[in-house]
């Protein structure tokens, strides 16, 4: 992009960006994206991310693509890529899967980075990154096997032997073969995510890396093949991410989330895929600079040949009316579900690893609450004690607060009700639950009343029951700590809109919704302590709720049911809603809204948009 292309405004508010106060807004995507991109020009790595380009190199092309601070940028950015050289030269590896200075982030940041400003960018610093990318080998994927690992590599490989005719890799391959090895896998990984969902699905931080490294592809890729297939992935994927939009909350269950922070997001802190988001589909209210993760989001921010389909942006912003999504990954057994409702979103999965060291609970959010709040943390979710590594429990190392499952957990959600359910064995170290309740005000009153825990959240109404007695502990991270010490427990999560409870203030809108919880459900918890444990709820619409527990090996024969039916989730399809519809391994995606239709064929590699 040309520096004439933004604004004088744009740039004269560079200087106010640097404030940590800085706020980012914009009334359609390239203005969003205008804002995010003048941001990240006023960030400065730190001295020791300065050469590390996975960390530094979009606050280098940030000033390259707008003309500021470039002989600075410049300097670091040709520094960065010599220090990668240097060290991948310096010599074995002690991990042959992690080779020193051999990293994909750094590949493709590179990559990225020239692809953007190479009309910026002088010969010799060209050249160097050429030479990186040729010490990578290319021919058969080797090492950490993550999606955004594999998209990294290989796409930022395959543009690199387009663009370089003469490269050869560290193995020998020429370009042309390197483009082959790279091309078939890349092919593949597109079809698994566009028929089968993939493994890092709803992730608040890999999944920006994942979109960052298709757009790369769907911009820049010199075949029209891959550029359109990289087009049509991209899509999908910005649709999954649409089905769990709700007014800038990116409110969806993920297969990676680290630490609380990746949990607690919104507009406040929006984490890298949020903030990637954003940018296509936009929030009622400006979000905060700091907080949008500028090193992956960064990379969807520019102006480019890609937009997200018109169609696809007006269904991430449609929650006139409540409605659930589903989804699933059937490689790995997930099944998902979002309920939307004018000013929260309620996220649960159901799956069944085989096994309690499966990776699924390394770092996995099973469910959350997200609810629309002018104040920090409106993010509900239910924790347990859980080890570092689930595959690797003689380590005996417990995961941080907030951060990833216990494996003796089941989950059952019917709209704006959820249920929890788990039985940990005497002999495993990890077993306490424990529930954070944020306190930095988009929590506005809480009343604690037989047993249950009733919180007014401003614009939404929640109710916390724990059967077997909890207590309050310590309070962290911005939050007061309900902790549970049963192994065998159940527990109810019952939300409301604002609406039928409202009027009055504060305090007898949380009083009336009390008191409707206490007075409508019923709770059957005779057979919990039975094995395996059984738990009933009938919650405040009146829908009869069962959740039995399910045992890792068992198969699934309606444990989990809903008015006396069990629930099929082998049924359930790849995306559904009231625009969306896909069948898992169907190459047709169906889209609409309104007249207008979106078809997708993911065989052919075709999209169509047309009105009835």
């Amino acid at each position: 992009m040309k520096p004439a292309a933004w604004s004088l405004a744009l740039l004269q508010g560079i200087a106010l960006a640097a404030d940590p106060a800085a706020r980012l807004d914009g009334d359609s995507p390239a203005e969003r994206g205008d804002a995010l991109v003048a941001y990240v020009a006023t960030c400065k790595p730190s001295a020791r991310d300065e050469t590390y380009p996975k960390a530094s190199a979009p606050a280098y092309a940030a000033r390259l693509l707008l003309g500021v601070d470039t002989a600075w940028a410049l300097e670091k950015l040709d520094a960065s890529v010599a220090s990668r050289i240097t060290r991948a030269r310096s010599g074995p590896p002690g991990n042959p899967l992690s080779p020193p200075g051999l990293d994909p982030f750094d590949k493709v940041a590179l990559v990225n980075t020239y692809f953007l400003c190479k009309d910026k960018i002088p010969a010799a610093t060209a050249a160097k990154i050429r030479d990186y990318c040729a010490l990578y080998a290319h021919k058969e994927w080797r090492g950490y096997g993550a999606m955004n690992y594999r998209l990294m590599m290989d796409g930022a490989g395959y543009l690199a032997a387009e663009e370089w005719p003469e490269l050869k890799d560290v193995e020998g391959l020429d370009a042309a073969a390197i483009r082959k090895a790279t091309g078939e896998r890349l092919f593949g990984y597109f079809e698994k995510i566009t028929r089968g969902n993939f493994d890092e699905y709803g992730c608040p931080i890999y999944l920006a890396v994942d979109l960052s490294a298709v757009r790369m592809l769907a911009e820049f890729a010199q075949s029209e093949d891959m550029r359109n297939r990289a087009t049509l992935t991209l899509d999908a994927m910005m649709l999954d991410i649409a089905c769990h939009w709700n007014q800038g909350l990116h409110a969806g269950t993920a297969a990676r989330a680290k630490y609380w922070g990746s949990t607690d997001t919104g507009l406040e802190a929006m984490g890298s895929t949020a903030a990637a988001a954003w940018v296509s589909f936009g929030a009622p209210r400006s979000i905060a600079a700091v907080g949008t993760g500028w090193i992956h989001s960064f990379w969807m921010a520019n102006r480019g040949r890609y937009r997200v389909p018109e169609l696809i942006t007006r269904i991430a912003n449609d929650r006139a009316k409540p409605f659930t999504h589903r989804g699933s990954v059937p490689s790995m057994g997930v099944f998902r579900s979002t309920y939307h409702s004018a000013n929260y979103s309620l996220g649960s999965q159901w799956d069944t690893p085989k096994k309690p060291s499966d990776a699924l609970y390394k770092e996995s959010r099973r469910h959350l609450l997200k609810w629309v709040s002018d104040k920090p943390s409106s993010t509900f979710c239910v924790c347990m004690e859980n080890p570092r590594r689930p595959y690797n429990l003689k380590e005996n190392v417990a995961n941080a607060l907030g951060y990833g499952e216990n494996p003796y957990s089941h989950y059952l959600q019917h709209e704006g009700t959820l249920l929890g359910l788990y039985a940990v064995p005497p002999d495993y170290p990890y077993y306490k639950l424990y529930v954070p309740f944020p306190t930095r005000g988009s929590i506005v009153r809480r009343l604690e009343k037989a047993g249950w825990i009733f919180c007014h959240n401003g614009t939404m109404l929640m109710a916390f029951r724990s059967i077997r007695p909890a207590a309050w502990g310590k309070p962290w991270n911005g939050n007061d700590m309900l902790w549970c010490e049963a192994r065998t427990n159940a527990w109810i999560l019952e939300t409301s809109e604002l609406a039928p409870f409202a009027g009055g203030g504060t305090d007898a809108e949380l009083g009336r919704f009390a008191a409707a919880v206490l007075d409508r459900t019923k709770i059957d918890a005779s057979a919990i302590d039975q094995s395996p444990p059984d738990f009933r709820y009938t919650n405040l619409r009146g829908a009869r709720l069962e959740l039995a527990w399910l045992p890792h090996g068992k198969a699934y024969e309606g444990h989990a049911k809903i008015d006396g039916r069990a629930v099929d989730y082998a049924s359930w399809p790849l995306q559904g809603n009231p625009w969306v519809r896909q069948q898992a391994g169907d190459p047709l995606l169906h889209v609409r809204h309104g007249k207008d239709r979106l078809t997708y064929d993911f065989a052919g590699w075709t999209r169509r948009f047309w009105q009835e």
